[in-house]
C-alpha cells in the first residue's frame, strides 16, 4: 500500500546537497530494506523506525533520538510531516522546526486540535524547497 509521492526522488536529491536527511516513522520492521527497494535509502543519513526502536511518535524520545543521531540540536532540524498529532506537535514541543505537508490521508487535520501549530505548511511534497 505504501508508494513514494510523485517528484520525492527529485526533491530529496535536491534537498541532499544541503542537508542531512533523517527519517522517523511508526513503521514495521524491514524500513531500510523497503527504502532500499524505493531506490531512496542512501540519501537518509539517519533512520529510526518505531519497530526498530521501540518507540512510537509521538513519543518525544523517538525524535531525541533522531536528533542524537543526526548530531543536531532540535532548533537545527526540521520536521516534515503529514500527521499533525505524530509529526508536528511533538517536534514542535522539542524546538524543531516544523513543515506540515497537506498530502495523503492526513491532508485535512485541524490545526485548532493541537498546542503547537506548525511554523510552515505545503500543500504537496514539491513546495518544500520553496519553504527551505
Amino acid at each position: 500500500m505504501e508508494k513514494l509521492y510523485e517528484g520525492v526522488t527529485e526533491l530529496l536529491n535536491k534537498l541532499k546537497t544541503r542537508y542531512k536527511l533523517g527519517i522517523i516513522a511508526n513503521q514495521s520492521l524491514g524500513t531500510e530494506q523497503r527504502l532500499k527497494e524505493y531506490g531512496i535509502h542512501y540519501f537518509f543519513d539517519v533512520i529510526i523506525a518505531s519497530a526498530e526502536v521501540g518507540l512510537e511518535k509521538p513519543n518525544p524520545e523517538i525524535f531525541k533520538l533522531a536528533i542524537k543521531s543526526a548530531g543536531c540540536n532540535p532548533d537545527e532540524a526540521y520536521m516534515v510531516g503529514d500527521r499533525l498529532d505524530n509529526d508536528i506537535e511533538p517536534a514542535g514541543e522539542l524546538g524543531m522546526h516544523t513543515i506540515w505537508v497537506r498530502q495523503g490521508s492526513f491532508a485535512y487535520g485541524n490545526i485548532d486540535l493541537i498546542k503547537i501549530k506548525p511554523e510552515f505548511i505545503a500543500d504537496s511534497i514539491r513546495e518544500i524547497l520553496e519553504i527551505l
